[in-house]
C-alpha cells in the first residue's frame, strides 16, 4: 500500500513516476526482469503465515488444555492479551532472524529499493535498521537516491556507525557518492551532532567541504552547516559558537565562500542575547561581503524574521541598513513591516512605520497607504463605542 501510495504521488508522466512504475512491476513480479530468480517475498509471506496460523492453534490448544482445571489455572482475559501479545512480538522477531528473515542477496535492486522506500515512508526504525544491516553485511547499496534517502535518516537516528560502514562500502566500491558528497561528510557530521559530539561533527564538515567538489555535495553541507549554526543559538552554546565562527572563517579564507558566515551572522543577529548581537556586528563590520548578500536578501531575510514574530530585528536591520547606506534594503523591510502590523491591526504600528518612510523620504505604495487610511477610519469609530459601554457600565455599576 505504502509503495502505491508514492507511486501515486508522482505527478503522471514524469520520470519520476514511470521509475516508480517500473521498480513496482519489479517489486510485484520479479519474473518479468528474470525468469530464473525466485519470488522470495511470496514465499517469505506465505512461511510467516503459516507460522503464525501454527502458533496461533498451539496458543489455543494450551489455553483449552489450561482450563480444564489440572494442569494449570484458566487465565484471564488479561493473561490471554499478554499472550496473544507475546506471540506478535515473537513473530515480529522472527521476520528478522536469520533462519526465517528476508535474505536481500535474492533480491533485485529494484524490490531492495521498494522495502527501503517503504520502511522510510512510514518511518519504520525496526524493520528498516535491519534492512541496512543486511545491506552492510553483504555489502550491497541501493540505488543512489535511496541511498541518500538512507543516510539522511540514518542521521536522524544518530546511527553514526551505520554511516561509517557505508563509507568503507563507497570505498571498496569506488562508488561516486563519495567525491560527490565529500566523503559523506554531512550525514556523518549531522549524526554526530545529534550524538552530542560538535567537535566531530565540525571537524567533519571541515574535511568535507575540502575534498568536495560537486554543487549538489556543497549544497548538502551548507545545509548541515545552517542546521547546526541555528540549533548552536537555540542552545546558547557559546563554545560551539566559537567553533562554528572559526569554522565560517577558515572556509571563506580558503574557499572564498561566504554562505558559513552568513549562517553565523544570521543566527547570532536574530538572537536576543546582546553576546550574539554584538558577535553579528562584528563579523558584519569585519566581511565587506555580507553586506551585498543580506541586502540583496533583505526581503527574504525580513520574512524569516516577522515569520517568528520578531520585530525587534526588523527594527535592528533597518538600522543596519540605515547605517550602510543601503536604502533599497531599507524600504524593502518597512514594507514588509507595515504589512505585518496591517494584518495584525495594529494602528499605532502602521503609524510609526509611516512617519519613519516619511522622515527618510521613502514613501510606502498606494495600496499601503490606502489600508493605512481605511485602518485608520475603522479604528477612530470604535473607542467612541466602547467608551459609550463604559459609561453605561459605570452608571449600572453605581446603581448597586
Amino acid at each position: 500500500m505504502a509503495l502505491l501510495t508514492r507511486f501515486s504521488s508522482s505527478t503522471p508522466g514524469s520520470p519520476k513516476a514511470l521509475l516508480h512504475l517500473q521498480n513496482c512491476i519489479g517489486f510485484l513480479w520479479p519474473s518479468l526482469q528474470k525468469s530464473t530468480q525466485i519470488d522470495v517475498i511470496d514465499s517469505f509471506t506465505n512461511e510467516l503465515v503459516t507460522k503464525k496460523t501454527k502458533k496461533w492453534e498451539s496458543l489455543r490448544e494450551n489455553l483449552m488444555k489450561s482450563g480444564d482445571g489440572r494442569s494449570s489455572p484458566t487465565p484471564s482475559f488479561g493473561q490471554t492479551v499478554v499472550l496473544a501479545k507475546k506471540g506478535v512480538m515473537q513473530d515480529l522477531e522472527s521476520i528478522r532472524s536469520p533462519e526465517l528473515g528476508l535474505d536481500i542477496r535474492s533480491l533485485s535492486r529494484a524490490q531492495l529499493d521498494n522495502l527501503l522506500l517503504s520502511t522510510l515512508e512510514i518511518k519504520n526504525k525496526v524493520d528498516f535498521l535491519y534492512l541496512i544491516k543486511q545491506c552492510i553485511n553483504w555489502r550491497l547499496l541501493p540505488s543512489k537516491d535511496v541511498l541518500i534517502e538512507c543516510l539522511k535518516y540514518l542521521s536522524n537516528l544518530q546511527k553514526t556507525q551505520q554511516i561509517e560502514d557505508f563509507i568503507e562500502i563507497c570505498k571498496l566500491q569506488k562508488n561516486p557518492l563519495l567525491t560527490i558528497y565529500g566523503g559523506l561528510a554531512p550525514f556523518k557530521a549531522m549524526a554526530m551532532w545529534r550524538s552530542g559530539s560538535s567537535e566531530g561533527a565540525l571537524r567533519t564538515l571541515e574535511q568535507g567541504y575540502a575534498s568536495c567538489k560537486d554543487d549538489e555535495g556543497r549544497r548538502m553541507i551548507r545545509i548541515a552547516f545552517k542546521t547546526i549554526s541555528e540549533e548552536t543559538l537555540e542552545n546558547k552554546s557559546d563554545a560551539v559558537l566559537v567553533g562554528l565562527t572559526k569554522l565560517a572563517k577558515k572556509i571563506y579564507a580558503e574557499q572564498k565562500d561566504i554562505f558559513g558566515l552568513a549562517c553565523v551572522w544570521k543566527a547570532c543577529f536574530a538572537s536576543e542575547w546582546f553576546s550574539d548581537q554584538k558577535t553579528a556586528s562584528q563579523l558584519f563590520e569585519e566581511y565587506v561581503e555580507l553586506h551585498g548578500l543580506v541586502g540583496r536578501r533583505s526581503q527574504s531575510l525580513c520574512s524569516s524574521f516577522l515569520r517568528q514574530k520578531n520585530v525587534d530585528a526588523v527594527h535592528r536591520l533597518i538600522e543596519l541598513f540605515l547605517q550602510y547606506e543601503q536604502r533599497d534594503s531599507c524600504s524593502n523591510c518597512l514594507g514588509l513591516l507595515f504589512n505585518y502590523q496591517y494584518h495584525r491591526k495594529d494602528l499605532r504600528a502602521c503609524a510609526e512605520v509611516i512617519k519613519s518612510c516619511s522622515e527618510l523620504e521613502m514613501p510606502l505604495n498606494e495600496t499601503q497607504n490606502e489600508q493605512f487610511l481605511s485602518l485608520f477610519l475603522n479604528q477612530s469609530a470604535a473607542p467612541k463605542f466602547h467608551t459609550k459601554q463604559q459609561t453605561s457600565a459605570n452608571k449600572f455599576q453605581y446603581k448597586f
